[in-house]
């Protein structure tokens, strides 16, 4: 389960805990691997990238990821105007050296593939599928409580305050 918090501004700051970023992290470092992409890209719908792989130093990964996902906007936007009921999953964008795959993982996030245009795009498909489930699988994982006071026992706490104070004098 991801955990979203909602900022004084309005939006909303996804949370995931640790063992969710490191599957995260693992899935992706396999996709890249699976696959030869160039680079590869995990963000919320509101552009926040989350984690990288791959060879990313010769692109702005933090302007590619909100592009991304304005792209998801305008044609969340589009798939209604042509009767579509729910968003469009995936937008594929063909280049002549590279090509990018963009893919929803659950209603809250989405993935960004940058691959040669010598990558089959089959190929692309068929691994990005199985990256996706093993995200949701991730992500719909129970979140580690992080609440200092559940973690620390009443007796430890009255001891620190008492050591606490002990100090100041």
């Amino acid at each position: 389960m991801v955990q979203t918090k909602k900022l004084k501004d309005g939006s909303r700051q996804v949370v995931l805990n640790g063992r969710q970023y490191d599957a995260i992290t693992k899935v992706l470092s396999e996709l890249a691997v699976k696959t030869k992409a160039s680079a590869i890209l995990f963000a919320d719908m509101s552009g926040q990238l989350i984690s990288q792989r791959g060879k990313t130093d010769d692109m702005n990964t933090t302007v590619l990821s909100a592009l991304a996902a304005s792209d998801f906007a305008a044609t969340s936007e589009m798939a209604k105007l042509v009767g579509e009921e729910a968003k469009f999953k995936l937008l594929f964008h063909e280049g002549e050296k590279r090509n990018v795959y963009l893919s929803n993982v659950g209603d809250e996030f989405f993935l960004v593939v940058v691959f040669d245009v010598s990558v089959t795009l089959g190929l692309i498909r068929i691994y990005t599928k199985k990256a996706i489930e093993d995200l949701n699988k991730s992500l719909e994982e129970e979140s580690e409580k992080s609440d200092v006071g559940d973690m620390l026992d009443s007796d430890f706490s009255t001891l620190l305050g008492d050591a606490l104070d002990d100090s100041f004098k």
